[in-house]
């Protein structure tokens, strides 16, 4: 029952964490409950690796390696996030920016959302996805409106309204895939089930599955925040708490963008042609051309974070879409380094934003190094990682989508993509030297920031850097073995 148990540790958490008071229970039954689930997620890989796909519930509940890959990437990120939580949200009780109610509200939902995005990724049913997906929102919109300010309303409010189009589009889409297989047998709970479906998918309706595709593509890839449907993760990216767009950017858009690729994969089975190969490449492309810019003339830390996000879910789009085997191991690669990467820069941007109450750069000013020297160290060493700076695994994971690109014989698609990537570079490389080289103004002191966020910063680019020196074997193997499933070989 281990994918039970995987679903119901967050679960009970965040239902028992609405019923104690204690601060200190709260943080350690966060930081206890994703533990466990990373440790579950490790157990899954094995399992998954050693046997094959593992089923519970009659097939209700259903992991291969691409679910398990994306378990672990929850685990991880969400046990950090939870680490740096506690020194985050103490400072800010300390400072009055948060009541002892928001702290607790944080730590109910916190789990609650861990939980729905665990069951995105070990549904079977697509319909129970949709459903998860939807639990998500829910719970996340909340964190995104913790502080109570006019600016995080707003955003909360456009996440959800924009999260909702996507999600009533990503429902008709699911709907005309069900409809594609009428008269096949899927009259019961069973026949949306993607296992089920993929034995028939040469039995499909293709006119109604092209057009189930288009509705799945704008609806999840709202959720995904591919352009031009990503209007909503600027805003909710910079106003929610710091832990929060950690998992916001490090997983959530990867939990959302992993519905896409499980209709992306029927799609390819059921029609045998590049129909969503073509899109997923066109749209990864525009989300990569869109963000080039944005970062350029940016001005606030978590914006430019926020944008940065839009880029990376632009690459692994293309990286899909080229289908080249290379191209897709990259991609795959590129979503777990950007996992660790990213929840590292938006916990770096909320110490700042903890010293300076800013998060406009011009307004911080010079010489972070000097006044923050642990936040500043992490900070460059992610930018460096996420920017696609050698040796860091993000290059590995662009130059292999590049070099699957070119051996298909995409070697425009691949010029794009490479303009947009040197383009980021630049605009983070001008932005983040302002921050961290230079003399600080006279009047700023020193800052020593918490344990628990130096901590939870450090493993993650720890494990960041051991992974991109060295990928162990089995990872190699659960990420080779997910790619073959996306593009069809196993």
């Amino acid at each position: 029952m281990l994918l039970t148990a995987l679903l119901l540790i967050p679960l009970l958490a965040g239902l028992l964490c609405w019923l104690v008071k204690p601060r200190w229970v709260l943080e350690m039954l966060n930081v206890a409950t994703f533990s466990a689930a990373l440790a579950l997620g490790i157990a899954l890989a094995a399992r998954v690796l050693a046997g094959g796909p593992v089923t519970e519930w009659r097939a209700f509940l259903r992991a291969d390696a691409l679910s398990a890959f994306m378990v672990l990437l929850i685990g991880l990120v969400s046990l950090a996030s939870s680490l740096y939580a506690i020194g985050y949200l103490r400072r800010d009780l300390a400072a009055k920016r948060l009541t002892e109610n928001r702290v607790r509200e944080f730590y109910v939902l916190t789990p609650l959302f861990v939980f729905a995005m665990l069951l995105v990724v070990l549904a079977n049913n697509l319909g129970i996805m949709w459903v998860a997906l939807e639990g998500t929102a829910l719970a996340s919109v909340f964190l995104v409106a913790l502080y109570n300010q006019k600016s995080s309303l707003e955003a909360a409010w456009k996440y959800i309204m924009l999260g909702s189009v996507g999600l009533v589009l990503a429902l008709l889409g699911t709907i005309l895939t069900y409809a594609s297989a009428a008269g096949l047998g899927t009259e019961t709970l069973a026949g949306l089930n993607w296992s089920y479906l993929m034995t028939v998918a040469d039995k499909l309706n293709p006119n109604l599955l092209k057009l189930a595709f288009v509705f799945i593509l704008v609806g999840y890839g709202t959720k995904a925040g591919i352009a031009p449907m990503h209007t909503w993760l600027p805003d909710a990216h910079s106003e929610a708490p710091a832990p929060t767009s950690a998992m916001l950017s490090g997983v959530f858009l990867k939990v959302a963008f992993y519905g896409l690729l499980r209709f992306h994969i029927l799609t390819t089975h059921s029609l045998g042609t590049t129909y969503s190969q073509h899109l997923l490449l066109g749209f990864g492309l525009f989300s990569m051309c869109v963000a080039a810019p944005f970062i350029l003339v940016q001005t606030n830390l978590k914006r430019l974070f926020a944008y940065s996000s839009v880029e990376h879910i632009g690459i692994i789009c293309v990286g899909i879409g080229l289908n080249a085997p290379l191209a897709v191991f990259g991609a795959l690669l590129h979503m777990g380094y950007h996992a660790l990467a990213k929840p590292t820069l938006f916990m770096a941007s909320g110490n700042i934003h903890q010293k300076y109450h800013t998060l406009e750069m011009p307004e911080i000013g010079a010489g972070l190094l000097r006044v923050m020297p642990a936040t500043a160290m992490l900070l460059a060493i992610a930018v460096a990682a996420a920017t696609g700076m050698p040796p860091f695994g993000i290059f590995l994971s662009e130059f292999n989508i590049v070099a699957g690109g070119i051996s298909a014989g995409h070697v425009i698609v691949c010029a794009v993509f490479l303009t947009a990537v040197i383009t980021v570079f630049c605009g983070f490389l001008n932005h983040i030297s302002k921050l961290l080289l230079g003399n600080p103004s006279p009047a700023t002191s020193t800052e020593i920031t918490s344990f628990q966020s130096v901590a939870a910063m450090s493993m993650l680019v720890v494990l960041l850097t051991i992974f991109s020196l060295w990928l162990p074997q089995p990872v190699r193997d659960l990420i080779a073995q997910a790619a073959r499933i996306i593009r069809g070989d196993s």
